[in-house]
């Protein structure tokens, strides 16, 4: 769902929940690449910052360790993104931090990167990606971290962001 190679590009570009105007930045569906590219670099620069920033506010033991070891945190916030009651407003906000998690974690876990996807034929066109992982067999392999993040915060609670860790890594292996 999360996950494709760019073999696999017939799937619709359109997301399955409804895009806010913030969102609509990060995965924007009329797409100018060069100007996805130029915001690249803001999206680079934020990203480590906001989530040590978050581990910290969420009261983990040495927070800065969520950027170089992000699987040890993830059933700490599983647990605690589990029981949140997440309202609208607070939707896009959470996904962005939860979307910098699940890409940190497959670019340090399975070694892989961000980028901007340039396939014209792939659903995740534009979009921040992570891809090119060494772990996998499948060289084209791409993970949309925010889409699914956007995804799992839509969800009621009681949702398991170990659970969607482990669907995107089998889907990732599957390709």
């Amino acid at each position: 769902m999360f996950a494709q190679s760019s073999k696999h590009s017939d799937q619709a570009k359109q997301p399955a929940w409804p895009l806010t105007s913030a969102l609509a930045v990060i995965i924007n569906m009329n797409i100018d690449i060069n100007e996805r590219k130029s915001h690249f670099e803001k999206f680079r620069e934020e990203r480590l910052p906001v989530l040590h920033e978050f581990s910290k506010n969420l009261g983990f033991a040495n927070p800065h360790e969520i950027l170089l070891k992000p699987g040890m945190f993830l059933e700490a916030l599983s647990n605690w993104l589990s029981e949140q009651e997440i309202s609208e407003d607070n939707k896009v906000w959470l996904a962005t931090r939860v979307g910098y998690y699940i890409g940190e974690y497959f670019v340090v876990t399975y070694d892989g990167c961000w980028s901007v996807c340039e396939t014209s034929s792939s659903r995740y066109y534009g979009r921040f990606v992570v891809g090119e992982f060494s772990a996998f067999n499948n060289p084209a392999a791409l993970l949309d971290p925010i889409e699914a993040a956007m995804h799992f915060v839509n969800e009621p609670k009681g949702r398991s962001l170990s659970n969607l860790v482990s669907e995107i890594t089998e889907s990732l292996g599957a390709l």
